[in-house]
């Protein structure tokens, strides 16, 4: 399983899941604050590059939100 840390952008914020699932689905990018850092991922980039779960923080960073990238769901 290969999982990574993303937010809707550096200075930015999802305020709920509502917004992230379209933002995804938007193919939007997501700013990656995991192991590849200053690095960013969309849906299509999940999933050319095998990433199974995306975790994104939301609500002023506080939560985080599991997006299950083969399903194209929150878990």
């Amino acid at each position: 399983m290969n999982h990574t840390l993303t937010v809707k952008g550096v200075y930015s914020d999802f305020k709920n899941k509502k917004e992230i699932l379209e933002h995804y689905n938007s193919n939007k990018d997501f700013y990656n604050i995991g192991i590849s850092q200053n690095a960013y991922v969309n849906k299509q980039d999940a999933k050319r590059f095998k990433v199974s779960f995306l975790n994104v923080r939301y609500k002023n960073l506080e939560k985080i939100a599991v997006i299950n990238v083969n399903k194209d769901k929150f878990i």
